[in-house]
């Protein structure tokens, strides 16, 4: 059999559930846009006698990154359906491999026709959102549904109670076909119970003309919304809740507002049990055995995000609930670390009286210098286990340190392990603008914020790349996000180490985030999500529709259009394009990904999209910017003409004084140039103005002077402010001692400034 060779290197990727397959780094990864179908199947050795395969030459790439020619057999039908061949009567298999040839593209993500493919690909691949074409009532599945949707939502409450009784779980929902299956079953059991118990949602499904016969499928069923179910039926509550009567045992939190008045939200006695529950299973799949200590940082009120949230902490571990009371925060701290300091004198004063003469205090510091950065570097990371992290603390000690882990060393390492059952994790939550704040009170007072080794847990609104790596920078030991909404719950969605290399990836990578969602936009949220907690549905707009999928919301959602935008992902999926570059970090979980971009985070500048995301990536990556600014947010307005204009709002820290009218061009300058470098839409879009064309103004303001201000992390920060929506109509800039517009016009100095630092 002759091999045929091909442009394009390969990558073998395997998956416990597919098995081995081959991917081309230069085509597309999906394209038959099925679960499990990345690339094409290979045979080997007496495989390949049973099938018809084609044999190939290519350059495969090793995961070290080596790269060696090898030749493979590919099955022939595998192939046609990759390549989309709906006929292929008559095609020999050299046919077959000029048609792949030929939907290669380049190596250089920078040509036009290579993003164009990369985008029409990531744009195809929407399988896992389309989970909804399961009949709603017809009788060849009913019975058999019905009685699956009972078990899975027993399953799902006997299991979210621990670790090993999630593992059970695994047994039988095992397969990412198995996961999104589930969710299906159980958002269809939802809603015909909805149908029979909720009078608002019949009622819902008569205004919106939907009889359910046996051909109505799932995504038949018309969307629920804010406006055309919830608001509308405001002034009769109650009947959207099951039987129409509100549960005896409630809890009722608020919408912050953000977008207008506060809605209220009542949520079962169960429902909040549930989600104590489903909390505390993720802080233990995390954190394990480590004891926590949560400082809750959201503004304290009847949000949410606020008196909701330290109810639900409780639960996993003690809690102090501060609000953005700054000084009260720094208290809290100092007084955790001067606990844990107390417990290290307790244990070295037991340890010198048990060898009088012996010991110094000397000794006794230099003990407890060791064990302290030992359990500091433990905490900081979850995966180094103690007693390698003390053998190596031991290797590395030197002088009278050395001698005394010499003599006593089974007692130091007895002292250690019972500071470390003791010792806590800190877990700071609130809002990404509010950390940062934090963390520049705490440095202001005279601390290194490091030395608390805390955690931040952020919510409420996206958190940049650019911000996670200034926080940890700051001294925080790790940032994770969670995704929630006041309408729904607050835990729709989990980040763990994965998620975030994964965005990081999606930020170096241009071409791996066209390939997963097209073009032109900015680096979305990541989580991962739980099918039998949330059936998540994404429509054509790219609009996120959620199911409760569990059997304890008073109120139940059945296909609740939210308003962010976002995709679905198999995690299969994502895992395979992450290999073509490269990136072979493999999940906890099989469970789906979400990936969101949101509501309120995005504007448009001559049809390029450019994220809040971007912004703060771009002014992070210049070091006087970095240092001048705190705040940070997008304005968006129309002119006299009618033309919609974009402003970019810089709001300097505390003490900062505005720059020199040079130094604040030459700053705005550079900002746009790192808009340019993240942001491959956007220098396209420079790129086509011509020469001195005036580019949207950079206005400063002083600390304080913005609107971007006024919450002072008691509410999210608005990313993008609306004349008339989120700002006052007769909104005054303040006058020059306190804000400065700056205006930059279009020239080739923007894209050529910084293009030789990165070989562009």
């Amino acid at each position: 059999m002759a091999a045929y060779s091909i442009d394009s290197p390969v990558i073998l990727f395997s998956h416990s559930e597919y098995g081995e397959r081959l991917l081309f780094k230069n085509g597309a990864t999906n394209p038959r846009n099925e679960l499990g179908k990345n690339g094409v199947t290979l045979h080997s050795g007496f495989g390949s006698l049973a099938y018809k395969t084609i044999k190939i030459n290519a350059k495969k790439i090793n995961q070290d990154g080596t790269e060696e020619l090898s030749t493979f057999r590919v099955n022939r039908n595998s192939l046609i359906k990759y390549l989309g061949i709906k006929n292929p009567k008559g095609m020999k298999d050299a046919d077959l491999i000029a048609t792949l040839q030929s939907q290669f593209w380049t190596d250089d993500y920078e040509n036009r026709d290579t993003a164009k493919a990369q985008g029409m690909a990531g744009e195809r691949l929407r399988h896992a959102g389309e989970h909804n074409k399961r009949k709603i009532s017809n009788w060849r599945n009913a019975i058999g549904d019905s009685l699956k949707g009972g078990f899975l939502s027993w399953l799902y409450k006997k299991t979210i109670s621990g670790v090993n009784r999630i593992k059970a779980r695994f047994l039988f929902v095992r397969t990412e076909k198995d996961i999104f299956e589930a969710g299906e079953v159980l958002a269809k059991k939802r809603a015909k119970q909805a149908y029979k118990e909720i009078p608002a949602y019949k009622e819902h499904l008569s205004r919106f003309k939907c009889t359910i016969n046996s051909e109505t499928t799932f995504s038949d069923l018309p969307v629920t919304t804010k406006e055309n179910y919830i608001k509308h039926n405001d002034k009769h509550e109650n009947r959207t809740h099951r039987h129409g009567k509100f549960p005896a045992k409630a809890k009722v939190d608020t919408s912050t507002g953000t977008t207008g008045k506060p809605t209220a939200w009542v949520r079962s006695h169960e429902e909040v049990e549930l989600v104590k529950e489903s909390l505390q299973l993720a802080a233990k799949i995390q954190f394990g055995d480590r004891k926590l200590h949560y400082i809750d940082a959201f503004a304290l009120g009847p949000w949410a995000t606020g008196l909701t949230t330290y109810e639900l902490m409780r639960n996993t571990g003690s809690v102090f609930a501060t609000g953005c009371d700054k000084e009260k925060i720094l208290e809290e701290l100092v007084l955790r670390a001067r606990y844990d300091t107390d417990l290290r004198e307790q244990a070295l004063d037991r340890w010198q009286n048990k060898h009088p003469g012996k010991i110094t205090d000397g000794d006794k510091e230099l003990i407890g210098k060791l064990i302290k950065d030992t359990l500091a570097k433990v905490l900081k990371n979850r995966d180094l286990d103690l007693y390698d992290a003390l053998k190596e603390a031991f290797q590395q000690s030197e002088g009278r340190t050395a001698e005394l882990v010499q003599r006593y060393k089974s007692e130091i390492r007895r002292m250690a392990a019972e500071l470390n059952k003791d010792k806590q994790q800190i877990i700071i939550a609130g809002y990404p603008p509010f950390l940062k704040d934090l963390t520049a009170y705490v440095e202001s007072k005279g601390y290194q914020f490091e030395d608390f080794s805390a955690i931040g847990v952020v919510g409420g609104q996206a958190i940049s790349e650019a911000m996670r790596e200034l926080l940890i920078e700051k001294g925080f030991n790790q940032i994770y996000s969670s995704y929630g909404a006041s309408d729904l719950d607050i835990n729709l969605g989990v980040e763990t180490e994965f998620e975030i290399a994964l965005r990081k990836a999606l930020e170096k990578h241009p071409g791996l985030a066209r390939e997963l969602f097209g073009e032109n936009k900015g680096i979305p949220m990541v989580f991962h999500y739980d099918t039998m907690n949330y059936h998540v549905e994404c429509d054509e707009n790219n609009q996120l529709i959620f199911t409760c999928t569990h059997d304890y919301q008073s109120s139940q959602r059945v296909r609740y259009k939210l308003g962010d935008e976002g995709r679905l992902y198999a995690c299969s999926d994502v895992q395979a394009v992450m290999a073509k570059y490269g990136i072979f970090n493999k999940p906890k979980t099989n469970l789906p990904l979400m990936f969101v971009w949101g509501r309120e985070s995005t504007v448009v500048y001559n049809g390029a999209n450019l994220a809040f995301t971007e912004l703060e990536r771009a002014i992070t990556d210049d070091e006087e910017l970095k240092s001048q600014v705190l705040k940070k947010a997008f304005y968006v307005y129309h002119d006299d003409e009618g033309s919609e204009k974009m402003e970019m709002w810089l709001e300097l820290d505390e003490g900062q004084e505005f720059p020199s009218e040079e130094e604040m061009f030459a700053s705005s300058q550079r900002l746009y140039t790192n808009l340019a470098l993240v942001n491959q839409d956007f220098k396209w879009q420079l790129q086509q103005l011509d020469e001195g064309r005036q580019l949207p103004v950079i206005r400063y303001f002083k600390r304080g002077a913005s609107p971007i201000s006024e919450t002072d992390g008691h509410h999210k920060q608005v990313l993008v402010f609306k004349q008339n929506a989120n700002l006052a109509r007769d909104y005054q800039f303040p006058d020059e001692s306190l804000c400065k517009a700056v205006t930059v016009p279009m020239s080739g100095e923007i894209l050529k400034e910084r293009a030789a630092e990165f070989g562009i």
